[in-house]
């Protein structure tokens, strides 16, 4: 990578970084892409140079923590050889919310500004080679030789009952452990997938 680059990069990172920050405390609404640019000691105009607008950075953000949860899940699921569909997509999902249970800041970031456009549409946020969850499941799916109705119904199921449920779990006050959540969270999960999925009948 040539230094332009390199320093192209570096300054984008530098206002990922400081629009998290910024996110984090003072949430989406409320702050300014001046105050981003300002976080990062750069010029507003040079904010435009790498993101449209507030939306956009925050949509860029959200790709990008996702991005490298699920990248580093399907390195676990290939180093622990994991091969059948139901247990590669459970894992994917159950790496994912321990993470997020262990960075609340993070999950109440992405929980609060989930979008579905996040799946339906998927971001390119940078050049590295991180995967992103929607083309994660659609090559799980793939690599199945399953057939299933409706696969984006499907995962959009269960990302919102995930996201609903961990949400109330690990971020109100509530009677339920996590543990106990998950104990009955991916049967349900595996049972939306055994719903969708197209029977070949001899």
């Amino acid at each position: 990578m040539g230094k332009i680059s390199e320093k192209k990069k570096l300054k984008r990172e530098q206002l990922l970084m400081s629009a998290y920050s910024l996110f984090i405390k003072k949430g989406v609404l409320n702050t300014s892409i001046s105050d981003i640019a300002n976080g990062a000691s750069m010029g507003k105009g040079t904010f435009y140079l790498y993101f449209k607008d507030k939306m956009d950075i925050r949509d860029k953000l959200i790709a990008t923590k996702m991005n490298e949860i699920i990248s580093e899940a399907i390195e676990h699921i290939d180093c622990l050889c994991i091969k059948v569909f139901e247990e590669r997509i459970i894992y994917m999902f159950d790496y994912l919310i321990e993470k997020l249970a262990r960075d609340l800041d993070l999950l109440r970031f992405i929980s609060d500004n989930l979008s579905w456009n996040a799946f339906k549409k998927p971001v390119v946020c940078d050049e590295d080679n991180n995967l992103n969850l929607y083309d994660c499941y659609w090559k799980i799916l793939k690599e199945s030789g399953r057939e299933f109705r409706k696969p984006r119904l499907m995962l959009f199921m269960i990302v919102e009952l995930i996201n609903s449920t961990c949400h109330g779990v690990l971020l109100e006050d509530s009677m339920v452990t996590l543990d106990e959540l998950k104990s009955d969270l991916y049967p349900v999960i595996i049972d939306i997938m055994h719903r969708h999925e197209v029977k070949n009948e001899m």
